[in-house]
C-alpha cells in the first residue's frame, strides 16, 4: 500500500489469541444453538457430570454448570483457559477448568463421566489421523459405559471443491468497535489451512491475521475410528437443528456416540 494512502491498514494485537478467539463470536446465537441440543443429549444433572474436551474459552461449559450440571472443561491452551476462569462467577464450585491436550486427558481429569462434547472443530483441530483416533480413543476412556459423546465439525468435503473456500463475514461489536472476521480454508492433501482475518475502523483501519492447521475428518473416518475405540456411534446429522447429514449440502457433521 502506497505510503501517502490516507486510510492505511495497520496490523495491531490489541487483545492475546484467547481474547481474540472469545470476542470473535456471538455466544447469544451460539449458545442458543448449542445448549438446548447438549442438555436434551446429557438428560438432567446426574454425579457423573460432563467433560468439555477442547473447551476454549469456556462458554459453553460454564452455561451447563448455571444450570446445575458439574464440568470439567479442558483445553490443551492456558491463554484459553486463563481466560475461561476470568469469566468464572466467583464461588462457582461446580466447575473446574483442567489444562491438557487430548493424548492425556484421561490421565488428566480421570473416567465415569456421563457425557462428553467436542464442538467447533476443536476434534479436527487434533492435526491428523492419528491424533484423532488418539483423541476419541481417550474420549471412550472417560466415559462411563452408557456415556454419550456429542461432536461437531465442518463438513469438509464440499469445502474441498470451492476456490477459493471463504467462511463469514462474522460481525460482532466491542465497546462500540464492529470487529469483521472472514476465514479462509486452503486443502492440501490431507490438512487444511485456515486463515481468519479481522479488519476494524477504530481511528483508521486496522488488521489482525492469523493462520492455524485443521485436519478435514470426513465421516467414514470417524466411523472407522469410532468402531475400534468401543464407541457406537447412534445418530449422524447436517445441523443443531438435526436435518439429515448430506455429504454434499451439510455445512455441519455432527455425530452422537454412546460407550459400548
Amino acid at each position: 500500500m502506497a505510503q501517502n494512502d490516507p486510510n492505511p491498514i495497520i496490523d495491531e494485537d490489541l487483545f492475546t489469541a484467547a481474547q481474540w478467539y472469545d470476542q470473535s463470536i456471538n455466544w447469544n446465537a451460539r449458545l442458543g444453538r448449542e445448549l438446548p441440543v447438549l442438555v436434551e443429549l446429557f438428560g438432567p444433572p446426574a454425579d457423573g457430570g460432563i467433560l468439555d474436551a477442547g473447551c476454549g474459552t469456556g462458554r459453553q461449559a460454564l452455561a451447563l454448570s448455571e444450570q446445575g450440571y458439574r464440568v470439567v472443561g479442558a483445553d490443551a491452551s492456558g491463554e484459553m483457559l486463563q481466560v475461561a476462569r476470568s469469566l468464572e462467577p466467583a464461588g462457582a464450585g461446580s466447575i473446574r477448568f483442567v489444562q491438557s491436550s487430548y493424548e492425556d486427558l484421561f490421565g488428566e481429569v480421570g473416567g465415569g463421566f456421563d457425557g462428553l462434547f467436542c464442538l467447533g472443530n476443536a476434534l479436527a483441530a487434533s492435526g491428523s489421523f492419528d491424533a484423532t483416533e488418539k483423541a476419541l480413543s481417550q474420549f471412550a476412556k472417560c466415559l462411563r459405559v452408557g456415556g454419550r459423546l456429542f461432536v461437531q465439525i465442518l463438513n469438509f468435503g464440499p469445502m474441498r471443491e470451492e476456490n477459493p473456500c471463504v467462511r463469514g463475514p462474522r460481525v460482532v461489536t466491542v465497546d462500540g468497535v464492529e470487529y469483521i472476521s472472514t476465514r479462509q480454508f486452503t486443502f492440501l492433501e490431507d490438512r487444511a489451512i485456515v486463515t481468519n482475518v479481522t479488519l476494524w475502523n477504530d481511528q483508521g483501519w486496522r488488521k489482525r491475521a492469523h493462520s492455524g492447521r485443521l485436519y478435514p475428518l470426513m465421516l467414514d473416518e470417524l466411523r472407522t475410528i469410532c468402531g475400534r475405540v468401543d464407541l457406537h456411534i447412534d445418530d449422524v446429522s447436517g445441523s443443531y437443528h438435526r436435518d439429515p447429514f448430506d455429504p454434499e449440502e451439510s455445512v455441519d457433521l455432527i455425530f452422537v456416540a454412546t460407550r459400548q
